[in-house]
């Protein structure tokens, strides 16, 4: 069966299976092997991946057809395009925080029966080396303050997680500071119901080992990983994910990059990404997030047909 006739078959296994409760993920029968209702259920589409469509993100030298979105459009058109009702929305992506634009969105998501099950945050501190890793303790407090906002912008449409980047640098020893923000920040989440992940995505969050010791020190109840398939090095992908996903409970980026004329990723090996999820007992969703230079709108396609293939 191809991939859009099994999840038009699935739809509505999917809105009764992924919106059952809030962090009520699939589970797979005794046999271990998932219904099509369920595997669908698994499936998201991040805002990163068409992220030359929004004029905040768009890359100067990107040429590509198609016409500029606005995040309150996003939600009908993953929908529509590929039968996907889990979303990641990057605050980025975000044209306004006012409360009428959030009302706007929220009944975008609601039209279509979606769920935002995170939200990736970022700010221009994370790559200066500070963020949630500054040594100052009045700039430190407002960098915190700063992403409860989000975690309060999360509840208010829905959204199941955020996640904000440690910042640092990638050879800090000293994790208190970080440690200390996220148990900040995951306290404050727990009070709204939104949970906050940390991603491989560098800095202080390019080792895995440094993330899980974050998250451990924080409280892994209300702060969890965010494994990304295509962040880490080879050489340190598959320990990395390893080491993330017993972490991972909502959400994790099956990241695509490259792919052959079989529509196999070959730039990492991705059947491995997805059995090292599946060992670990992953339940979240696999998030598509297409990074490679080539047609976004089928890079998408092609890797939901992946983990369809492999979960």
């Amino acid at each position: 069966m191809d991939r859009r006739k099994f999840l038009e078959r699935t739809a509505s296994g999917t809105l009764a299976a992924g919106l059952a409760s809030k962090f009520g993920w699939a589970h797979p029968r005794a046999g271990g092997t998932l219904t099509d209702a369920e595997k669908s259920a698994r499936l998201g589409v991040c805002s990163w991946s068409l992220h030359n469509y929004f004029p905040q993100t768009r890359d100067k030298n990107f040429k590509g057809p198609g016409k500029m979105l606005d995040l309150r459009e996003y939600p009908e058109l993953i929908v529509d395009k590929y039968t996907v009702h889990n979303f990641e929305l990057c605050s980025t992506h975000f044209e306004s925080t006012a409360p009428s634009y959030l009302k706007d969105l929220k009944a975008a998501i609601e039209k279509v029966r979606g769920r935002v099950v995170n939200m990736p945050v970022d700010y221009d501190a994370d790559w200066r080396g500070v963020g949630l890793c500054d040594p100052e303790d009045a700039q430190w407090e407002k960098e915190i303050a700063e992403r409860k906002k989000w975690i309060d912008i999360a509840a208010e449409i829905g959204a199941l997680a955020i996640r904000p980047n440690p910042g640092g640098t990638v050879k800090m020893t000293d994790l208190s500071r970080p440690t200390a923000a996220y148990k900040a920040l995951g306290e404050y989440g727990k009070s709204k119901g939104v949970k906050v992940l940390i991603e491989n995505h560098g800095n202080v969050a390019a080792k895995a080992e440094n993330i899980v010791a974050i998250v451990k020190g924080a409280g892994p109840d209300w702060v969890g990983t965010l494994p990304d398939f295509g962040n880490f090095p080879e050489a340190e992908r598959y320990h990395g994910l390893e080491l993330m996903f017993p972490y991972a409970h909502t959400v994790c980026h099956a990241r695509g990059l490259t792919f052959s004329a079989q529509r196999e990723e070959t730039g990492f090996d991705f059947p491995r990404c997805m059995e090292i999820s599946r060992k670990a007992g992953f339940k979240g969703v696999y998030s598509a997030e297409f990074g490679g230079s080539g047609e976004p709108y089928e890079g998408i396609q092609r890797i939901l047909d992946l983990v369809v293939k492999y979960l």
